[in-house]
């Protein structure tokens, strides 16, 4: 573990917060994270955004899995760089699920890959750093369960879906697995087989539909992340 000052760490929406810290090479991309240890507890920081040239990485975690209080300068240890960047196929339509550590990623990946995206479906147990908003896309095998977006997605052309464990308006109340299990049930399999899937999860949470997903899409890319936080 490298000791490291962080750069900023300022709370964003719904209690996540926005990490970031000095890095030098080259910049890290969505599908990378490193473990940061602050105050006697070690979290996983996947990669949200990363400027080579300005020297930073940053990421967003939930303040639940924060140990307190943080700030700029925070003394902190930071790991080799770990994972693999996610590299979509070109041209080829994208599918995008985050859950919990994986919303960050995902949210990154649709960003820089807006015109690919057919879909993008979001959740977890720790709500969602972003602004959510009534989409103004619709998606038909959805308009039961969800109509809420993420602003941002919105506003670049990206239609998206949430599913979170509290009710709240226009969210699924349930696992963001409902949601793609539902999504691809409706959709015709010449669709499903031009698809590609990019999932960020926490490990194992996709592990048991894996085949079936494999069998029934074009591409599946799955990027497993720690779970939580842990004692040093």
């Amino acid at each position: 573990m490298t000791p490291a000052r962080l750069i900023d760490a300022t709370p964003v929406v719904d209690d996540w917060w926005l990490i970031r810290l000095a890095w030098t090479g080259e910049a890290p991309q969505p599908g990378q994270w490193l473990w940061l240890d602050v105050n006697d507890r070690r979290v996983c920081l996947p990669v949200r955004d990363a400027d080579a040239g300005e020297g930073w990485l940053a990421g967003v975690i939930p303040g639940t899995a924060l140990p307190g209080p943080l700030g700029p300068g925070t003394r902190v240890h930071i790991s080799a760089l770990q994972g693999n960047a996610v590299a979509p196929a070109n041209a080829q339509p994208l599918l995008i699920l985050g859950e919990d550590l994986g919303i960050g990623p995902a949210l990154a990946l649709a960003e820089r890959h807006a015109a690919q995206v057919r879909l993008v479906l979001l959740g977890g147990c720790h709500g969602i750093p972003g602004r959510l908003a009534p989409s103004r896309f619709f998606v038909p095998a959805l308009t039961d369960t969800a109509i809420a977006g993420v602003s941002s997605l919105e506003q670049a052309g990206v239609p998206a879906r949430i599913a979170l464990a509290d009710e709240r308006p226009g969210v699924h109340e349930g696992r963001v697995a409902e949601l793609l299990g539902r999504y691809l049930a409706d959709t015709p399999q010449a669709e499903r087989q031009a698809l590609e899937l990019v999932a960020f999860t926490p490990w194992g949470a996709l592990q048991s539909a894996r085949e079936a997903l494999v069998a029934s899409l074009r591409a599946v890319q799955l990027v497993e992340l720690p779970r939580g936080q842990a004692g040093l």
